[in-house]
């Protein structure tokens, strides 16, 4: 977090963000509907074909 502190100083505010999803972004709409157990249920994971 220092590094990132850092950077933002020298180069300017918003530089270097942390991996937040934006409001209103399509990940943001689909995670809505995740299970709050979808990594500790592996009937709950997808399957591929």
């Amino acid at each position: 977090m220092a590094t990132v502190d850092q950077f933002n100083r020298e180069l300017g505010q918003g530089t270097i963000q942390l991996g937040l999803p934006r409001a209103g972004n399509a990940w943001a709409l689909r995670s809505e509907h995740r299970t709050p157990s979808y990594t500790t249920r592996w009937e709950e994971l997808p399957h591929v074909r």
